[in-house]
C-alpha cells in the first residue's frame, strides 16, 4: 500500500507540474441557507456563500414534486441569479406560496438542497343570530382540500362543532352552526397541516361572538365581520399580451390571444365583483358577478368571446369583436366597484408583451 500511495502522490505532482486542473475543493461549492418556514404566502430571504464574483443561480421545486428547475423571474421573464460579493456572500429574495425546495449553483458546483415549510394562516369571519352561527374560513396559502375544524371552547377545553375541507381557488370553507344556545360563545378555526406540501398546522385567534337569544324570535345580534379595505397595488397587472401573436386577422382565436393578467399581491382573497378594466379609449370590461381572486393567485381577461371559467376558473372573456389594446402604445387601468384606482400599466411600441 505504501508503494501505491507514493506512486499516486507522484502522479498528482506530475499533473500539477503540467498545469492540469485538480477537482474543485469542497470549499469552492456554494452554500445556501433560509428560514425553516414562513407564515403564509410571501417572500423569504435566501443567503449563502460562493467564490467571490461568481454567478449564483437559484433552482427550486414545489415540495410535493421534487422536480427542480431554474427559478423563473416573473418580472423579467428570465431566471433568478445574483453575484457573490468580494467577500463571497450572496443574498436573494423569493416569494413562496407553499412548501418549497431550493439549491443554488455557482462555478459549476451545486449546493446542498434545503426545504422551506409554510405555516398555514387561517382567517375566520362569523355572523350570528338566534343561536345560529354562519362561519367562513379562508386559508393562506390558498389550497383546496385542507382539513378545517371549527371549534368551540368552554373552560379551556376546545371541541369540534364542524369539520370540512377548503374548496376552490379561493380555498374557502363555509358552514352554519345551529343550536348554539344564547349569549357569548368562543370559537376558533384550526386547519390541519399537509405534510405532502410541507404545510404546517395553523389556527386563528379566539373569536368571541354573541350568538343571540337562541329563541328563534329574531332577538339576537348580528355582528358584521370586518372586511379589509383594498389599497392601490393589492391587485396588479402582472402581464399584458397587447399584440396578439401572428397576423391580426380579427378572428375570435386571435382576439382571445390578446389578454391582460391580474395578480393578487396580498395574503387574502379579494372579490373583484363590479371592478373594471379599461383602456385609454374608454373601452370597459366589468366583472359583473362574483370573482374571488385568492391570495397570490392570478387570472386572465381575454378580449374575445368565450365561456367564463373555461378552460379553467382563471379565464374570463370580454366578448368583443375587435381588438382593445393598441400595439403602438396604450394604458390599462384597474378600478374597484367604487371607482377607486388600484393599478395601471402603460407601454409604448414594443414586442407585444409587457410585464408592467
Amino acid at each position: 500500500m505504501r508503494a501505491r500511495k507514493t506512486a499516486l502522490f507522484a502522479a498528482l505532482g506530475c499533473a500539477a507540474a503540467l498545469g492540469l486542473a485538480a477537482p474543485a475543493a469542497a470549499a469552492d461549492a456554494p452554500t445556501i441557507s433560509a428560514p425553516a418556514s414562513r407564515q403564509g404566502y410571501g417572500p423569504i430571504t435566501l443567503t449563502g456563500t460562493a467564490p467571490a464574483g461568481a454567478t449564483v443561480a437559484l433552482y427550486e421545486s414545489a415540495y410535493v414534486w421534487n422536480d427542480f428547475y431554474p427559478s423563473p423571474d416573473y418580472a423579467t421573464g428570465g431566471t433568478i441569479t445574483t453575484t457573490a460579493n468580494s467577500s463571497g456572500n450572496w443574498s436573494l429574495n423569493r416569494i413562496v406560496d407553499s412548501g418549497f425546495l431550493f439549491y443554488v449553483t455557482a462555478g459549476g458546483a451545486e449546493s446542498k438542497h434545503i426545504a422551506v415549510a409554510m405555516g398555514i394562516v387561517p382567517t375566520m369571519t362569523m355572523t350570528a343570530s338566534d343561536g345560529t352561527v354562519h362561519v367562513n374560513v379562508s386559508a393562506n396559502p390558498t389550497q383546496p382540500g385542507l382539513r378545517v375544524h371549527i371549534q368551540r371552547g368552554a373552560s379551556g377545553v376546545w371541541s369540534d362543532v364542524a369539520t370540512g375541507n377548503t374548496v376552490g381557488d379561493a380555498s374557502i370553507f363555509s358552514t352554519t352552526l345551529s343550536g348554539q344556545g344564547s349569549g357569548t360563545k368562543s370559537y376558533r378555526a384550526v386547519i390541519d397541516g399537509d405534510p405532502e406540501n410541507n404545510l404546517l398546522k395553523g389556527q386563528t385567534e379566539t373569536v368571541e361572538i354573541n350568538v343571540g337569544s337562541g329563541a328563534g324570535s329574531g332577538g339576537g345580534t348580528t355582528p358584521t365581520p370586518t372586511t379589509p379595505s383594498v389599497a392601490a397595488g393589492d391587485i396588479q397587472f402582472s402581464k399584458i399580451q397587447y399584440n396578439s401573436p401572428g397576423t391580426d386577422t380579427g378572428s375570435n382565436t386571435s382576439l382571445n390571444n390578446e389578454w391582460v393578467r391580474l395578480t393578487n399581491k396580498t395574503s387574502r382573497t379579494i372579490n373583484l365583483k363590479g371592478w373594471t378594466v379599461r383602456d385609454l379609449a374608454g373601452h370597459v370590461y366589468t366583472f359583473s358577478s362574483d370573482y374571488k381572486l385568492g391570495a397570490a393567485k392570478y387570472m386572465y381577461v381575454h378580449t374575445g368571446k368565450g365561456t367564463n371559467g373555461q378552460p379553467d376558473s382563471k379565464h374570463r372573456y370580454w366578448s368583443r369583436t375587435s381588438y382593445v389594446w393598441n400595439n403602438g402604445g396604450d394604458t390599462a387601468y384597474l378600478r374597484t366597484n367604487t371607482g377607486k384606482s388600484i393599478d395601471s400599466c402603460k407601454w409604448g411600441n414594443g414586442s407585444g408583451v409587457t410585464y408592467c
